[in-house]
């Protein structure tokens, strides 16, 4: 790729690369008005960002002037505050009681305008009282401030944040928050992902769709992770599956801090252990999830925060952890974990035997893989309204899970037979294991023959996966007659079973060159109505 220069910095807070959000006009119009609104969104989904496009939106309405906080004030008190407000207003707070009278002395004037809208971002922060103390609550104080001057005032006010939005209405209390509009910001999808990968293609270079598929599912469409990816790809001459995966590697290795806090806002053990609990159940259930089980999840409990399962929801929707398809009030409830970095398991096997940590790592991926399901999909044509993701895009995932569990990947030519998917190792073992991923009915039936073509003496384990998104009449039968039966491969063991492993066969063969193989082959379906 071209050396120009970069145009994504993941650190910064005014990107270059901008994807408008398309809640800014609806919430425009209400701060117009006069109205208020709290946008809960988590960590890295660009809160600082919508708040800098409503701003940039409202500057070229007539007769409007819009004051942005970036964060509250070192000192949090009512008065410093009361100050940052003057501060940003040209007004002197020396006689000022309250903000009302700020707001009425600034209206009086000869050149104000007719309209003001204030923006809070880092709203979590002013939940926290400075000094501590079990009486004074300044940050509450000020915003219970704000909304006691609305009714008098035609300003919009419009707060950031996440599971501090909660603090401020069970643990503080909030006017403020009783009347305000709540916007959740959510991930970015297929659209805005191209949109953000525009200077690759104004360059020459585009990213192919295999890449922007693979981005999408190593990010969930977090916005600071989509900008990570496409900053350090920037550079690179190629960019592979693996690239890709090397990359969220690094980051997991490089940023960790990050992700402590990214959990922290949405599921801080201080507050509630409930977005955890509820977080931990969407990711190993099957299929929808009734409100028992979600109430259960819940509490009760002696925690600060006394959440309940929907406040729960909107925070891992908005923190890009679950998906809710139709309504929270339904029963059962239809959620989906979102395929990311975030949702890959993070519990190693604990197997001190080379083959049998390799192979319990790999059941524990294909099922999170399963519960991923519906991201395993793109939109179609013709009578197919979508299909599967290309076997790189599985093969990519994989490779992320593996590294997150400690595992080395590579992808490279395994002694003049060709490429397998993956090759892992470990930096305690001399030793490596091979994966071959296959969509059924791609030239199935040799699979066997090419797992084998990569063996050599330090193999000491090999996994076939074959995936399909259909349903196939005895599938393990049919795939034991055409991938296994043909080769004289030896079936030790089968176990078949509903979900998520169709089918697990274990078996032993003699490779071309007379060496023992041992692969096990993992028939996965994956179910485009997860």
């Amino acid at each position: 790729m071209s050396s120009s220069a970069n145009p994504y910095d993941w650190q910064g807070y005014r990107p270059q690369v901008v994807v408008l959000r398309p809640e800014v006009a609806s919430v425009l119009a209400r701060l117009q008005r006069g109205g208020s609104a709290v946008v809960l969104a988590g960590r890295g989904m660009g809160k600082s960002v919508f708040l800098q496009q409503l701003e940039a939106a409202a500057a070229e309405l007539p007769d409007m002037r819009v004051l942005r906080f970036p964060a509250p004030p070192p000192e949090l008190s009512y008065r410093a505050c009361l100050r940052a407000l003057a501060y940003k207003l040209g007004a002197d707070t020396a006689d000022a009681l309250d903000s009302g009278e700020l707001i009425a002395g600034f209206l009086r004037q000869a050149d104000a305008p007719r309209r003001l809208i204030l923006l809070y971002d880092e709203f979590d922060r002013y939940a926290r009282p400075y000094p501590p103390s079990a009486t004074e609550h300044p940050g509450r104080d000020f915003f219970n401030d704000l909304e006691a001057m609305r009714k008098e005032y035609p300003v919009g006010i419009l707060a950031a944040g996440s599971i501090g939005v909660f603090v401020f209405r069970d643990v503080l209390g909030s006017g403020f928050l009783s009347r305000a509009e709540q916007v959740l910001l959510r991930p970015f999808e297929r659209p805005e992902l191209r949109q953000l990968a525009q200077p690759y293609f104004e360059r020459g270079n585009p990213l192919s769709e295999g890449i922007l598929e693979l981005l999408l599912l190593a990010t969930g469409g977090n916005p600071a992770l989509v900008t990570y990816g496409l900053e350090r790809l920037w550079s690179m001459e190629s960019v592979a599956g693996l690239t890709v995966a090397g990359v969220f590697a690094e980051f997991q290795s490089r940023h960790r801090e990050y992700l402590r806090d990214f959990q922290r806002s949405f599921a801080d053990e201080r507050l509630s252990g409930a977005p955890q609990r509820i977080w931990e159940l969407v990711r190993r259930s099957t299929g929808p999830v009734f409100h028992r089980e979600l109430q259960a999840a819940c509490g009760p409990s002696k925690e600060p925060l006394l959440l309940d399962f929907v406040d729960v929801l909107d925070l891992l929707r908005t923190a890009g952890l679950v998906r809710l398809q139709g309504s929270a009030n339904a029963n059962p409830v239809v959620l989906q974990p979102i395929s990311s970095i975030l949702n890959l398991p993070s519990q190693p096997s604990t197997a001190q035997d080379f083959r049998d940590r390799f192979l319990g790592d790999l059941e524990s991926l294909l099922a999170q893989l399963h519960a991923l399901s519906a991201d395993f999909f793109r939109p179609g044509t013709g009578k197919r309204t979508k299909h599967l993701v290309p076997e790189a895009s599985f093969s990519g995932m994989l490779a992320m899970g593996f590294q997150n569990l400690g595992w080395r990947v590579e992808r490279e030519a395994q002694y003049g037979a060709g490429r397998t998917d993956l090759k892992l190792g470990r930096e305690d073992s001399d030793k490596v294991a091979v994966i071959e991923l296959k969509i059924w009915g791609r030239r199935h039936q040799e699979v066997q023959r090419q797992i084998e073509s990569y063996w050599s003496n330090r193999v000491a384990a090999g996994a076939v996966v074959m995936l399909t998104d259909r349903k196939h009449s005895d599938w393990p039968d049919r795939y034991q007659r055409e991938c296994l039966e043909p080769w004289k491969v030896e079936v030790e063991r089968r176990s078949d079973s509903a979900s998520p492993i169709t089918a697990r066969f274990a078996c032993r063969s003699i490779t071309a060159d007379g060496m023992e193989a041992r692969v096990d082959h993992y028939l996965l379906r994956i179910d485009r109505r997860r």
